[in-house]
């Protein structure tokens, strides 16, 4: 699922380079060891392990790249959505 979602998105993703970068995946890392549930799911009553650090704020709008008050731990599905809503308010 991820490597499809990564061979996708670099046809179309601007700051691929962004989140390849050493500094994005030591910040990822640390974000995740420290979040390890996802935020969403929690809200819900529900304990599913995090493994997407999400920018709150998207880098597209504006959002910042490396502060952790901007982030959000989520998994797969509810990351998903979150994106899906995003780009369908940008259109």
């Amino acid at each position: 699922m991820h490597r499809d979602y990564g061979r996708a998105r670099r046809s179309f993703d601007a700051e691929l380079g962004f989140y390849q970068s050493a500094q994005w995946r030591a910040v990822r890392a640390a974000f995740l060891r420290q979040h390890p549930v996802c935020g969403a799911c929690e809200q819900r009553g529900r304990v599913v392990t995090a493994v997407v650090a999400d920018h709150v704020t998207p880098l597209k709008d504006g959002g910042a790249r490396f502060d952790t008050v901007n982030l959000q731990a989520l998994c797969v599905s509810c990351h998903n959505r979150k994106t899906a809503r995003e780009t369908a308010a940008r259109r």
